[in-house]
């Protein structure tokens, strides 16, 4: 995808490399700050703007399997249950 938004392959490597690095950092933060709502908004509104990333760069890939709506979706649902879950024990 990131080829196809206009990167070269090394720099689609990279890219992929620094997103998976942010995707586990991110996953860190919500385990340490699990009381915390930022961490679950930030993750949220990430959810958004990817998708409507993917929606503008590579539309074609919205109907893929395994594609980023079900994925980011599914997450962003998560992240309002969790919302929600911290209301209640609270």
């Amino acid at each position: 995808m990131s080829m196809a938004a206009g990167f070269s392959r090394s720099d689609a490597v990279q890219l992929a490399t620094i997103a998976g690095v942010l995707e586990i950092a991110m996953a860190v933060v919500i385990l340490i700050f699990w009381r915390q709502r930022w961490p679950l908004l930030l993750t949220l509104t990430a959810m958004v703007g990817l998708l409507a990333f993917v929606t503008l760069v590579q539309p074609i890939m919205l109907g893929a399997a395994f594609n980023p709506v079900t994925t980011n979706v599914a997450v962003a649902a998560l992240s309002i249950t969790s919302l929600h879950l911290l209301r209640v024990i609270e």
